[in-house]
């Protein structure tokens, strides 16, 4: 076996373990000691698979996925970080965060004009709205990152609600990936359209239940200190 066989081979395992630790993250009750333990293996392993993914994509030279996977990494580590807000490593994050969403939106829409510059009209098999797709969700995030960036104190609230959904978008991307890209795994029996979209339908929900009640919920913000910083 290769070493880019064995990396795709370990690359996959670790997609599998983010996904359970993820589920896991968002069925258990936040602040308790379940939560907290999934989380940080969902963390772990999510930036592994953020990482891993990285590196398979340029030994690949497959310029989309090197940009999915940074945007993936970026939500991730920025939802850690706003939720550790105390920390001056997680500070730091937080203000630099704009740049890298910045320059992951430059090179992304670069990528889509190379992609309508190329003879076959495609870059990676792919047309330059794909690209643009990409770029688009980095400019949201960039200017999420610039606003956020320039509260000296955000609120507990808000802290959370940003650690909320960009965990969960980074779940999105992660679950995404798996039962609409490798599900040639599953038994052929499950691979049906509604079986595959349940998990990432799942994802969605849940991130958009937690966020909006951690936003909004005042019973929810009365127990928000409880809820785990991974």
């Amino acid at each position: 076996m290769t070493e880019p066989e064995l990396l795709g081979d370990l690359h996959f395992w670790i997609g599998c373990g983010a996904i359970i630790a993820g589920f896991a993250a968002f069925a258990s009750r936040k602040g308790e000691g379940v939560h907290r333990k999934a989380g940080t293996l969902f963390v772990v392993s999510m930036g592994l698979l953020a990482i891993s993914g990285l590196w398979l994509s340029l030994a690949r030279d497959i310029l989309f996925t090197v940009f999915l996977s940074a945007i993936s990494f970026h939500a991730l580590i920025t939802g850690w970080a706003a939720a550790r807000n105390r920390s001056v490593l997680c500070r730091w994050i937080s203000r630099l965060a704009p740049i890298v969403s910045g320059l992951i939106v430059l090179g992304a829409a670069a990528g889509g004009m190379i992609a309508g510059a190329s003879p076959d009209g495609a870059l990676d098999g792919l047309p330059p709205d794909a690209f643009y797709g990409l770029a688009l969700v980095s400019a949201v995030l960039c200017g999420l990152d610039i606003f956020y960036a320039l509260m000296s104190a955000p609120a507990l609230r808000m802290r959370l609600t940003r650690h909320l959904w960009r965990m969960g978008f980074s779940f999105f991307l992660a679950t995404g990936i798996f039962f609409f890209g490798n599900n040639h795994v599953l038994p052929e029996v499950l691979r049906t359209p509604w079986f595959l979209a349940l998990p990432v339908l799942a994802v969605v929900v849940w991130t958009a239940v937690h966020a909006v009640r951690t936003r909004f919920g005042q019973k929810f913000a009365d127990r928000a200190p409880s809820i785990p910083t991974l």
